[in-house]
């Protein structure tokens, strides 16, 4: 019965992460997953050496890289005006529908799915009141379309980063883009059709709305920013050139996020409005989750999880890989696809798994991505694009409408995530 003091914890964390949207209570995710590392070392689970041994740095550097850089295209207005310019080639509010699901889901795979959200939600709350429609369904397309977009690179989302960097596999923006661009494309577009036919009505009866091009605010800041991502980007894929090459460099995707990020803040101006515009909440959450989910470890509770949770850990095994997106899928609606993924890593590690056993890494980020699309409490993502529509329009959308639609969605990806992942490989 060790396991008792943080098995109470982890109650009282998630308890506090699946009911944070119920009103009058609203406790922020970070703060939740901060109580837990606050509790794990007050009750001495974990010692402050373990826990801060416990944080990934490559994990925080890189965030903080790519933050410092999507913050600049945001201060200097260049990303609102590369949004606007691309729906500006929207004719009908179909086309319109196109791009926020898959134009907006491929962005999000280079500039990671939750700065997407931020950005593009009062852009399409804006877009619904022009189209005289309901935001709801504009919202969760764009809620559905950066999940799945994500779901193609290491650098998507914090799940899929997490899995590359902890896994061990080699080549992680290789790896993710060999096994998993064919099955986002796939989802991508039957998501367009679902959402289309099921909303058909609604995008039948909107009209055009005038899509006015943006100011871009400070053009010197919006050229550093673009070309510092761009050689960021082009860095990503040259660690993975090298390490296929055979070469040694001990670089990885956070070296290369924060060498731009800092580059940045040294070339650029407006610094200020920069680091004001981190998400500085998302890096505190990682810190906490990190130390939080070492004090799972320290009290038995991930050995516990193991035991409950038996899998085939046959590498090649169909059985293992429908296993994994099974849990994925039904855990990450409890406690949220990032929490979940940085419990089952080692969970998966001391069962067996390796940096080798690729598909099963794989099979863990795409269907702990693609489960963001059941409900709202799947995804970080969803939950900053409904408070976003609630604090700036005061009208989001339900539990019941985003599990309605979105049931039929992750059925139809999960499909398509086997079909690629167990079928034909």
């Amino acid at each position: 019965m060790d396991f008792i003091p943080a098995l109470t914890i982890f109650g009282i964390v998630y308890g506090l992460i699946i009911f944070r949207n119920i009103r009058g209570l609203n406790v922020p995710i970070w703060v939740s997953m901060g109580i837990g590392a606050i509790l794990v070392l007050i009750l001495g689970i974990s010692s402050p050496s373990n826990a801060f041994s416990a944080i990934n740095f490559d994990v925080i550097l890189f965030l903080l890289g790519m933050f410092v850089l999507v913050s600049g295209l945001e201060s200097s207005g260049m990303l609102n005006h590369i949004t606007n310019r691309i729906l500006s080639y929207a004719k009908t509010p179909n086309q319109i529908l196109f791009v926020v699901i898959f134009v907006m889901g491929v962005l999000s795979a280079f500039l990671i799915n939750d700065t997407i959200a931020l950005v593009a939600a009062p852009i399409v709350i804006g877009l619904a009141k022009q189209m005289n429609m309901r935001p709801a369904p504009l919202l969760i397309s764009l809620a559905f379309g950066i999940t799945l977009g994500s779901m193609m690179t290491p650098m998507g989302n914090p799940q899929n980063l997490l899995v590359s960097l902890h896994s061990g596999m080699e080549f992680p923006l290789l790896t993710f883009l060999k096994y998993l661009i064919l099955p986002t494309i796939a989802s991508l577009i039957c998501t367009y059709f679902i959402v289309k036919k099921y909303y058909k009505k609604e995008f039948s009866q909107a009209i055009m709305p005038t899509i006015t091009q943006s100011v871009i605010v400070d053009n010197g800041l919006a050229k550093r920013s673009s070309i510092l991502i761009i050689i960021t980007m082009i860095g990503f894929f040259a660690v993975g050139i090298a390490n296929m090459a055979g070469l040694e460099t001990r670089l990885n995707f956070a070296h290369v996020a924060i060498f731009g990020g800092v580059a940045l803040l040294i070339l650029g101006n407006k610094r200020t409005q920069i680091v004001s515009g981190i998400n500085w909440q998302i890096l505190l959450f990682f810190v906490a989750m990190f130390v939080f989910v070492h004090g799972l470890v320290d009290g038995a509770v991930i050995g516990l999880f193991q035991e409950l949770l038996p899998f085939d850990v046959s590498p090649d095994s169909p059985t293992s890989t429908i296993g994994i997106i099974g849990t994925s899928i039904a855990l990450s609606q409890l406690v949220s696809n990032v929490p979940f993924v940085a419990i089952y890593l080692p969970i998966m590690e001391d069962a067996g798994f390796v940096g080798s056993d690729t598909i099963a890494w794989i099979t863990l980020a795409a269907a702990s991505t693609i489960s963001g699309n059941l409900t709202i409490l799947g995804a970080a993502s969803t939950i900053i694009i409904l408070e976003v529509a609630e604090k700036r329009d005061g009208r989001g959308f339900s539990f019941l409408e985003f599990f309605k639609i979105g049931s039929i969605v992750t059925a139809t990806n999960v499909a398509i995530l086997i079909f690629f992942l167990v079928i034909l490989v």
